[in-house]
């Protein structure tokens, strides 16, 4: 009896303590658990650092400061702002007044002419103190030498899809209608070296009454025909060229 009673006890025995390793065991796991977990967390921020630090601490290539992107996109303003200033792109700038130069009497001349509209139509010119510009009928004006009128330039303006060539058979055709062969004097006025002057035609013819000149000429989108009458004494064609060579729209 005694010998089955210390049986059961070194079995009772024996239970409680595979019980209790039991319990340590599953004690002991959770820790070991966080432990592993905390370490993977630290990797993985260690890794994350290192992609966005260089060895010696500072940041990465791709990564730009504020200051280095404020200094990447000035330069692009500036472009932009150069370009709109272009003086090629540049429309003509037509201010109240200009100084002329101009021969008259054998000499040279220079004057301030002031930037005058036509009544009719759609052109503007810069004109001599001593000069009028009036409208003579439609699509025409003239522009009057104040101490003689018979000294006058008349003033054609056409769109860009006038026949250039008709206008200047039919300058040529004026010039020459009473007998006589109208010369080429391109060399002999400032016209043809104005600005914006393109294709021109200059011509001229002297008769018993005076000189009788026609230019026909491109410029600023417009087709241009101007007939001048002067007389040898008043010399006054180089001027009125002049005047005509500023024509440019309203």
């Amino acid at each position: 009896m005694q010998r089955k009673w210390k049986h059961a006890t070194l079995s009772a025995t024996a239970i409680l303590l595979l019980a209790a390793c039991g319990t340590a065991g599953e004690a002991d796991q959770p820790e070991e658990d966080t432990q592993m977990v905390q370490e993977e967390e630290a990797n993985q921020n260690g890794d994350a650092v290192e992609e966005t630090e260089t060895e010696d601490g500072q940041p990465a290539e791709d990564e730009e400061s504020p200051e280095e992107s404020d200094s990447a996109e000035e330069p692009a303003e500036d472009e932009e702002s150069a370009e709109e200033s272009s003086p090629g792109e540049q429309a003509e700038q037509r201010g109240p007044e200009r100084e002329l130069t101009y021969q008259a009497g054998g000499e040279q001349q220079a004057a301030q002419a002031k930037l005058t509209e036509s009544d009719v139509m759609d052109f503007s010119l810069y004109v001599l103190d001593g000069y009028q510009l009036t409208s003579e009928e439609p699509n025409k004006d003239v522009l009057y030498w104040n101490e003689d009128e018979q000294v006058f330039m008349r003033i054609e303006v056409f769109g860009t899809d006038a026949d250039y060539a008709m206008l200047t058979e039919q300058m040529i055709g004026s010039l020459e209608f009473d007998g006589g062969e109208a010369k080429d004097v391109s060399a002999e006025y400032s016209l043809a070296e104005a600005d914006g002057i393109e294709e021109l035609v200059l011509r001229q013819l002297e008769n018993g009454e005076g000189l009788t000149t026609g230019a026909v000429f491109k410029k600023d989108g417009m087709t241009v025909r101007l007939t001048v009458f002067d007389k040898p004494e008043a010399d006054q064609t180089d001027a009125l060229l002049s005047m005509g060579a500023t024509i440019g729209q309203k």
